[in-house]
């Protein structure tokens, strides 16, 4: 064939693609590309993202294409194609104010997105009222078109960042601070169907006189139950004295650690916009990470741990990642390993004149001991690059480390950078650029990891005008973008020798079944452990030749008896040819037993 004739072929066969609409926007292998989530007219901000159980990922923004702030959403499969309408989903045009305060995404166990925000719809009636909705796969609103309203409408008060998580069970908590007369802590239980759990205007949290409660966040920690953290502030609000409390939650509301929760902080020096982060131990209690600021010259990163019992495992007040005089330790993200037990923190590291930035990172011991000494690892040396929106997140036996940098000291551009570590700290390999400055200004960077383990990043970015959302994909091994498609045409998402799948079905009562894809012939050892890393069951120890197989778990240990509800982690390994040689591929997932 000619060149001529061919260039021609080409140019007909991806002409026919596109207008049958069989070219699907996906993952970018290029940096300099990413993967447009809503680049349409007006501003995309404040992006946020959530995993879904088959690999995928719900996206969500605030949107004015329209001239007022609409709420849109995008689902994605683990490849990074929309499967809704290009630039989202409208979820709502109620009328916003003319600024926008935070909201919060999250996944239920039927991968149903549950996403909560606040508008002005009921106009002078309430300043902001909080609205939650459930959003199914297909796109289906389940609790209505309008969502579920939690705010009292009867008051004029203003209700902003609500915090949302799901339960075991399905059901969905939302926390939110309400400020009037009083500011206090709102606390509202859905059940699967929308119902009301926690009263007509749900569970009220409030302090003394004088006190003000502020800034929470809630987790869901196993058996239907969460807990939820929140700042009690005195004096002035430019300048607040502030403690930190806790509370769990049992199925009905009651109040499980005391009347008055857990004090797990009590130095008073809390910023006033810092914003104290709870995470699930997977064992019935919760971490903590938070900063303080007891002057303009000290500035400390502090890890806490509740156990289920409501005692404190680390000291009041929590440990702090650094004790190195003379730098600043701030805005600190934390990431839990389950099987491993392992604790880790990381923070912007800043000199006293807050004109270099880097980034540092702390690993913990079950009892609270530094392990990467009294001043933590260094991972990105300081500049004058200024560095915002540290995020990291656990995979099963690695973590990720993302974050924004600037080009230079007072450039008003952002690249888009991770690195990845093993358990020990070393760099499984060094910062890789998402997505270069060079194509300006970003915000909000969010990031997850899936069940896959690669992690996804979404971001605000003003490449094209005053804010889109996109987002990018990076795999374990450091490559941007989807694998290639084996012979045959079945995909291999990632490249391993066996493809681990989330069981079925999940939450389960008492039988599940776990199905998994092997490459190629090796030898497969399946086994079960609770959350504390402790070895329940093993499912399967024998070679197998390529092919897809299935394996049933009846929620029974290895001694035959009957295990408690809860989570539990199933883990493959496979890729050799004897059990003594090792194994190439090492894969876990997470499921829910409910009895």
């Amino acid at each position: 064939m000619k060149l001529s004739s061919l260039k021609n072929s080409l140019f007909i066969l991806i002409l026919v693609l596109l207008l049958s609409g069989r070219v699907v926007a996906q993952w970018s292998a290029d940096s300099l590309l990413n993967l447009a989530i809503a680049d349409t007219i007006g501003e995309q901000v404040l992006p946020k993202i959530a995993g879904t159980s088959d690999g995928g990922c719900y996206i969500s923004w605030f949107d004015s294409r329209s001239g007022s702030y609409a709420v849109y959403m995008q689902y994605l499969n683990s490849r990074g194609e929309a499967q809704w309408t290009p630039n989202g989903l409208l979820i709502s045009n109620h009328p916003q104010m003319s600024w926008l305060v935070d909201y919060d995404l999250t996944v239920d166990p039927n991968d149903n997105a549950i996403i909560v925000f606040g508008d002005v719809r009921n106009g002078g009636i309430s300043d902001l009222d909080i609205f939650a909705y459930k959003i199914a796969p297909d796109g289906s609103f389940l609790w209505g078109a309008d969502g579920i309203g939690l705010s009292d409408t009867t008051a004029a008060e203003f209700e902003p960042a609500p915090r949302v998580t799901s339960t075991d069970s399905g059901n969905v908590v939302v926390a939110w601070q309400k400020s009037g007369n009083t500011n206090v802590i709102c606390l509202q239980k859905l059940s699967v169907n929308g119902q009301k759990l926690w009263g007509d205007n749900g569970i009220i949290l409030q302090g003394n006189s004088g006190e003000s409660l502020s800034y929470p966040d809630v987790i869901s920690v196993g058996n239907d139950t969460v807990i939820a953290v929140w700042k009690n502030s005195t004096g002035p609000f430019w300048a607040p004295v502030t403690k930190l409390f806790t509370q769990k939650f049992d199925p009905h509301g009651l109040p499980v650690w005391g009347g008055t929760g857990v004090l797990i902080y009590n130095l008073g020096a809390i910023p006033l916009t810092e914003t104290p982060r709870i995470y699930s131990d997977y064992a019935g209690g919760a971490f903590y990470t938070y900063y303080d600021a007891p002057s303009l010259s000290q500035f400390n990163v502090w890890v806490q741990h509740v156990a289920a019992d409501g005692s404190l495992l680390f000291p009041l007040n929590g440990i702090q990642a650094s004790i190195k005089a003379g730098f600043l330790h701030m805005y600190p993200a934390l990431s839990y390993l389950p099987i491993t037990n392992e604790l880790y923190v990381f923070w912007v590291e800043e000199n006293i004149n807050q004109d270099e930035y880097g980034v540092y990172g702390q690993k913990f011991s079950s009892g609270g001991d530094r392990l990467w000494s009294d001043y933590g690892k260094e991972f990105v040396p300081l500049t004058g690059n200024p560095i915002s929106f540290l995020r990291s997140s656990p995979a099963d036996s690695f973590l990720y480390v993302g974050y924004f940098q600037g080009s230079a000291p007072n450039a008003y551009d952002d690249a888009v950078k991770v690195f990845s570590l093993d358990r020990n700290g070393n760099l499984r390999w060094p910062v890789h650029i998402l997505s270069p400055a060079s194509l300006g200004s970003k915000g909000r960077l969010q990031m997850i990891v899936n069940t896959e383990q690669r992690s996804f990043l979404v971001w605000k970015d003003e490449r094209n005008d005053s804010g889109d959302i996109y987002a990018q994909n990076i795999n374990p091994d450091g490559t941007l973008g989807n694998p290639p498609v084996f012979i045959g045409g079945k995909r291999n998402r990632f490249p391993l020798a066996a493809q681990l799948h989330q069981n079925y079905p999940n939450p389960f009562n008492p039988t599940t079944t776990i199905s998994f894809d092997l490459t190629e012939k090796q030898f497969v050892k399946l086994e079960i452990y609770n959350v504390r890393g402790q070895f329940v069951k093993r499912l399967l120890e024998k070679e197998l030749p390529a092919g897809g197989y299935q394996v049933n778990w009846d929620g029974r240990d290895e001694g035959g008896n009957t295990v408690s509800s809860g989570l539990y982690i199933y883990r493959i390994q496979a890729g050799s040819v004897s059990a003594s040689t090792g194994y190439r591929a090492v894969q876990t997932r997470k499921m829910i037993l409910v009895r």
